[in-house]
């Protein structure tokens, strides 16, 4: 499965924001279709992180990441992609992976992939 950000429950795009995101589609790469569910991490990047690795994701992709949130999911072998500053549709993301499309962030690319996007809490979870 693979995490995507949303800002909400019925969104089938992905959110600018990663620990602030308060819901995540779950997408099953062998068939397409994806849940939703809580991040029960929102707020708070490293909660968020540790949200994704308990819901089971083996990959997640973003549009804003910090290091230490990438960091957290790296270490916890959870694959992260970048959504290259681009609102991708859950449905691109999707054929995207499936395509080898998704730039993976590595240790050794991750200075020019990453971006936190924020310096301060714009923080969308409690506005649901």
């Amino acid at each position: 499965m693979i995490a995507i950000p949303l800002t909400k429950k019925d969104s089938t795009v992905i959110s600018d924001l990663y620990g602030n995101a308060p819901y995540f589609a779950l997408l099953d790469l062998n068939s397409g279709y994806f849940s939703v569910s809580e991040n029960k991490g929102c707020g708070n990047g490293i909660d968020t992180a540790q949200c994704v690795k308990e819901l089971g994701a083996v990959g997640t992709i973003f549009y804003h990441m910090g290091e230490g949130v990438f960091n957290h999911l790296e270490k916890n072998k959870v694959k992260v992609y970048s959504a290259s500053k681009t609102y991708l549709s859950i449905e691109d993301i999707y054929r995207n992976l499936l395509n080898d499309a998704c730039k993976l962030v590595t240790k050794t690319n991750c200075d020019t992939l990453l971006d936190s996007g924020t310096t301060s809490c714009s923080c969308e979870c409690d506005k649901n």
